[in-house]
């Protein structure tokens, strides 16, 4: 009824220009109102789980150092739940206190969980394609269900020293679990290494269909980085350093979660959103129990232990393949030398000469095959390069052996044959002369 008498006033002109206005504005101001309660009542979970812990982590825009040099990428698709966009928001706050920018996936696109290594190589491409100047140096992969509990860990103090040749080529930063690989949260250096190492990812169940993959992408990525091309170029990590699992004990072992370190990850936890939130509320305390100053935490002193043992360990397989290729190419030579001086003699071929020309050849094919590695010399070459000299050089030693008998014999023989000789010229002459 109102509102047919509103509409008669309208049309009818009885009512003022001013009084026509004033009644719009406030209908206006009344649709307004119902708007934004509707919105509020249908769409407060969407806020509360984007904004929530806001208020308590600061209220800052997502901004990022323009020159960043590390950048996180995450995926988080399907309907909202609150746990994973806190713990969402624990990252936006690292980011804006250490200026990364980070990049989030939040469509579906492939089956199973492999849209995660599809992102990953999309991104990888993505920086590739810019001037080297203006692309991010490595992006940190970060699984939803992770929730930084350290702000005043950086990213950067995880990398190998820049400075340090001998490890320039690290390419992956990951770690283990009593599984076996977990790649819920690992480093990669954005480079053609990276985006080769992805493709291989994500073509690996359609090329090798045979293949048990139980793990689904992370089999597929635990099982390149094995591959020569990869294995060099890898870090495995102490796992506490940035995928550390949820404990609650004072002396945890190394696979979980001490007071001051980086994050916490959920990979595998029942009732996974309640030990979520329960994190999440440390984190949004900013508690110094958490988030603690890096001086007071173990990084420091492990992380220069370990970038030490790294560079010991690469060095060392340097030296031993370096020794033993030289060592293996003066034993090749003196094999030739002593078949090549073989065959100015008379003497017969022997079981011990072809074990030896076959031990050369062996030895040969070998070195001449390691050139097509590009020094990626991996475990396997060591262990290998130390068998191929210890063949060659017991068959060397047989031959020798066997060779200095065969002397020896054929030198009794013909002291045998020369005394044998002269005493058959001694009894000629001495019955010569009974015949006189």
């Amino acid at each position: 009824m109102l509102e047919e008498k509103l509409q008669l006033l309208f049309w009818k002109g009885s009512l003022t220009s001013r009084a026509r206005r004033t009644i719009l504005v406030l209908v206006v101001l009344l649709v307004t109102l119902v708007s934004f309660q509707v919105f509020f009542t249908y769409g407060a979970t969407r806020i509360d789980l984007e904004d929530y812990t806001l208020s308590r982590l600061g209220t800052h825009a997502d901004v990022h150092d323009e020159q960043a040099r590390v950048g996180k990428i995450s995926i988080l698709y399907g309907s909202p739940k609150r746990a994973y966009e806190r713990a969402l928001q624990s990252h936006k706050r690292h980011n804006r206190q250490h200026g990364y920018p980070m990049f989030v996936q939040r469509v579906d696109v492939l089956d199973g969980y492999w849209t995660k290594p599809a992102f990953i190589h999309y991104m990888i491409l993505r920086e590739l394609r810019k001037p080297e100047s203006q692309r991010l140096q490595w992006l940190f992969w970060f699984d939803a269900d992770t929730i930084i509990l350290n702000y005043n860990i950086a990213l950067e103090m995880f990398l190998p020293p820049d400075n340090d040749e001998a490890l320039k080529d690290i390419n992956v930063l990951i770690s283990d679990d009593w599984n076996g690989l977990n790649n819920g949260i690992f480093g990669i250096r954005v480079s053609r290494s990276a985006a080769e190492l992805f493709a291989g990812i994500l073509a690996f169940r359609d090329f090798e269909p045979d293949t048990q993959l139980s793990f689904q992408d992370q089999s597929a990525m635990e099982l390149m980085l094995k591959r020569r091309k990869f294995v060099n170029h890898v870090a495995k990590v102490p796992q506490r350093w940035f995928n550390a699992y949820e404990s609650d004990e004072e002396k945890a072992g190394s696979s979980y979660f001490h007071a001051g370190d980086f994050l916490v990850h959920f990979a595998g936890v029942g009732n996974r959103d309640a030990h979520m939130d329960k994190w999440a509320d440390r984190s949004e305390e900013l508690s110094p129990k958490w988030n603690a100053p890096v001086a007071k935490t173990t990084y420091p002193a492990e992380i220069e232990r370990f970038w030490n043992r790294t560079k010991s360990l690469h060095d060392a397989r340097v030296n031993h393949w370096t020794k033993g290729a030289k060592h293996l190419t003066a034993s090749i030579q003196k094999v030739n030398d002593t078949v090549t001086e073989w065959k100015k003699t008379s003497e017969k071929v022997s079981e011990n000469l072809l074990s030896l020309v076959k031990a050369q050849e062996t030895a040969e094919y070998f070195m001449g095959n390691s050139t097509k590695y590009g020094g990626e010399i991996i475990k396997d070459d060591l262990h290998q390069l130390d068998k191929v000299v210890l063949d060659l050089e017991n068959a060397y030693r047989v031959f020798s052996d066997g060779s200095a008998s065969e002397k020896a014999k054929l030198e009794e023989e013909r002291k045998k044959k020369t005394e044998d000789e002269k005493k058959k010229e001694g009894k000629e002459k001495s019955n010569t002369v009974s015949e006189s």
